[in-house]
């Protein structure tokens, strides 16, 4: 009998779960806007590598304000971002590191 009555109601359940796969696409869509380009600079007085490491993330929390700054906050996350790319150039003293991305939301 309590197994005639858990299939009553897991069945409704599980058909309803099933059916929402078959929501379209456009429901997780990402908004994307034109690319954004920063630069940042690092003068550690350490090796490159952690020169290297440090400007590339000020250059990406510097990319994330602007972002916000010029789109929202939905836009501020660059793990959302689009083409995302970092380079890097050394000098003697310092690293400057210039990243681009083009911010996207989910929302």
């Amino acid at each position: 009998m309590l197994r005639k009555i858990i299939l009553r109601f897991a069945t409704p359940i599980v058909a309803a779960t099933a059916g929402l796969a078959l929501l379209p696409a456009a429901a997780s869509a990402k908004t994307c806007k034109e690319p954004l380009t920063v630069t940042s600079r690092s003068t550690i007085k350490t090796d490159e590598a952690a020169r290297t490491k440090r400007a590339t993330a000020n250059a990406e929390k510097k990319w994330s304000k602007e972002a916000k700054a010029k789109y929202g906050l939905q836009y501020y996350f660059p793990s959302r971002a689009d083409a995302k790319s970092v380079e890097c150039q050394q000098a003697p003293k310092s690293t400057k590191c210039t990243m681009t991305a083009t911010p996207c939301s989910l929302l």
